[in-house]
C-alpha cells in the first residue's frame, strides 16, 4: 500500500514516519517536505521523498509522483508560538492542507473509485477544536477556531466528492514523549496521549479505516493506541 505522509520533520510526523516505515502494509511511503529528513529513514528503500517549496500548487510533475497512493496523513502543523503572523499560521493548518486534499480528492481518488476504494485523508487536529466561528471562546479562541475551520473545510470537501474521500480527524490533547516517565493514569488525568500510541492509530486508521467520515477524540485515540501498540 502506498501511503502520502506531511509533516515528517516534526515531533508527532516524525514518529508517524518511523512507525510507518515499520509497518508491514506499507510498501511505499512519500513523505512531502520542505527540509531533509533523517538520513537513518531516507536510506530505507520504502521511502520517497518530495520536495516541495509551494505547498499550495500540486503541477503534474508531483502528482505523477503520488500515483497509487490510497491515503494521506497530514500531520504537518505550525505551533501558534513559532508562527511569524497569523497569515503564516492560515497557511500552514488550513490552506496548505485543503488544497492537498482538493489536489489528492481530483487525481489520485478517481482510480480508486473505479476499482470499488476510496481515498482516505487522516488530519492531525487537536481537542478543543471550535468548528462554530461564532462561538464565544474563553481561551485559545483563534487556535481552536483556525483547526475548526480546517476540518470544516475538510467536511465540506467530503461532502462536494461524496464517496470518492473519506476522513479521520484526530484530536489528541497533550501529547508526550513515548518515553514518558508519567504513570498511564496520569497520561489519562491530564488528556494527554504518548507520541507512539498517537501515531499508532494515525497509521491504522490510513492503512485500514472504515468508509466514511469519524472524529476521533483524545481517550479514544489513547485507548485505541494502547490496544494497537498491545497487539504489534
Amino acid at each position: 500500500m502506498k501511503v502520502i505522509l506531511s509533516g515528517a520533520t516534526g515531533f508527532i510526523g516524525g514518529e508517524v514516519l518511523h512507525q510507518a516505515l515499520a509497518h508491514p502494509a506499507i510498501t511505499s511511503l512519500v513523505c512531502l517536505t520542505r527540509r531533509c529528513l533523517p538520513e537513518a529513514a531516507t536510506s530505507n528503500p520504502k521511502l520517497k521523498v518530495i520536495t516541495i517549496t509551494d505547498f499550495l500548487s500540486y503541477p503534474p510533475e508531483i502528482l505523477s509522483q503520488l500515483e497509487g497512493a490510497e491515503s494521506c496523513i497530514w500531520a504537518m502543523g505550525n505551533p501558534a508560538h513559532k508562527a511569524k503572523s497569523l497569515e503564516e499560521s492560515r497557511n500552514v493548518d488550513i490552506q496548505y492542507m485543503l488544497a492537498a486534499a482538493e489536489a489528492f480528492t481530483n487525481a489520485l481518488a478517481p482510480p480508486l473509485k473505479a476499482r470499488g476504494k476510496t481515498f482516505r485523508f487522516v488530519l492531525l487536529s487537536g481537542m478543543l477544536t471550535c468548528r462554530d466561528p461564532h462561538k464565544t471562546l474563553w481561551f485559545m479562541d483563534t487556535t481552536r477556531k483556525m483547526k475548526g475551520e480546517a476540518e470544516n473545510g475538510l467536511l465540506a470537501l467530503h461532502e462536494k466528492r461524496g464517496s470518492n474521500l473519506d476522513l479521520s480527524i484526530m484530536r489528541p490533547g497533550g501529547v508526550v514523549a513515548k518515553n514518558t516517565l508519567l504513570p498511564k493514569f496520569l497520561v489519562a488525568c491530564t488528556s494527554s496521549i504518548k507520541l507512539d500510541e498517537l501515531a499508532a492509530v494515525m497509521i491504522d486508521e490510513a492503512v485500514a479505516g472504515a468508509n466514511g467520515t469519524r472524529t476521533m477524540e483524545c481517550d479514544v485515540l489513547r485507548n485505541r493506541g494502547r490496544e494497537l501498540l498491545k497487539g504489534s
